[in-house]
């Protein structure tokens, strides 16, 4: 059976569903096609990306879902496994809810910079929806792997347009515990090689995801045993130059 997507005003229904069920003020963080379905970027989304600052939010919201007929799933398709949501709520028709606490991935916080950047969708009964930025939207959109995520990143940058500076600041804030470079590089050359989209922060992006393979690749010498000295000639053989060396810590 094919999933149903939701349109702008099938969305709002559903939060006023949920927000009528509830029994205390939540507030959840819209991102992915929800957040673009409201900003006219598609017309339509299957899943609805949720993140909430606190578990106790989460389970809240969990709670009226399960009143409003979702159930929690336990067996997910490959290309979500990897995005470690605290749940994944679907209803009969096939319309999900993937809930998130404070981080998306392992990956995405959030954090002061990108609440502050949300703006307020509305007030549905006790449930109020902060929608993320468009640039934060496409660095979600740079660490998941479903099948229309570049589509939907270049769909943002044409009809939206994005600061590509303040994408870039945020996902080098963000890019410590996890490194995520590589999949942020892999969406910049997608936009490139199949929309024709030229991201100026692609050869940045680039660099930083050589840095972090350096990084890793000298890290992975020293735990074989060998000295901090053998590790830097045994990756100047591989073609490593003096400079990259020089910048490993």
């Amino acid at each position: 059976m094919a999933r149903k997507a939701f349109d702008k005003a099938g969305l709002e229904t559903e939060f006023e569903r949920i927000g009528s069920s509830l029994k205390e003020p939540v507030t959840a963080f819209l991102l992915g096609g929800g957040a673009m379905a409201f900003r006219n970027q598609k017309n339509a989304t299957k899943d609805l990306d949720l993140v909430f600052k606190s578990e106790g939010e989460a389970r809240a919201f969990a709670e009226a879902l399960k009143k409003n007929g979702f159930h929690k799933q336990s067996i997910i398709e490959k290309e979500y496994e990897g995005m470690c949501a605290a749940g994944i709520w679907e209803e009969e028709k096939g319309f999900r809810a993937d809930l998130f606490v404070m981080s998306v991935c392992n990956a995405l916080k959030l954090n002061s910079n990108i609440i502050r950047r949300s703006e307020l969708l509305g007030n549905y009964g006790k449930l109020t929806i902060q929608m993320f930025s468009n640039e934060d939207v496409v660095l979600f959109k740079s660490i998941t792997e479903r099948i229309d995520d570049a589509n939907d990143i270049a769909a943002i940058v044409r009809q939206s347009g994005v600061d590509w500076d303040v994408l870039l600041e945020e996902a080098t804030q963000q890019s410590g515990e996890r490194k995520w470079y590589g999949s942020l590089y892999n969406k910049l050359l997608q936009l490139s090689e199949i929309h024709g989209i030229q991201p100026p922060i692609t050869d940045a992006v680039e660099k930083l995801f050589n840095r972090d393979t350096l990084q890793e690749a000298f890290k992975r010498r020293l735990q074989k045993g060998l000295t901090r000295k053998q590790a830097l000639a045994d990756l100047r053989k591989l073609g490593f130059s003096q400079k990259e060396l020089s910048e490993i810590s």
